[in-house]
């Protein structure tokens, strides 16, 4: 991803998203799109978006929830 790409942070968070569909991202209120390069250096990318965590596609809505409520809410943001 280069630095002025779109990527989407929502409100009140350090953590910033590749995809809009992100599910780390579904329950946010507000959602802004901004070029990667605008951001500070504090901000991360979502585990979610960067592989790190991986959901199956298999996983029902409450299965999903669950996994994400076990992780921090900083690492999906």
């Amino acid at each position: 991803m280069s630095d002025d790409e779109t990527v989407y942070v929502a409100a009140g968070t350090t953590r910033y998203h590749e995809y809009h569909e992100c599910q780390g991202l579904s329950h946010a209120r507000e959602v802004y799109e901004r070029p990667r390069s605008s951001l500070p250096e504090e901000f991360t990318l979502c585990k979610l978006c960067s592989g790190a965590y991986h959901l199956d596609p298999s996983d029902g809505p409450m299965v999903t929830a669950s996994r994400l409520e076990e992780l921090d809410p900083d690492d999906v943001g």
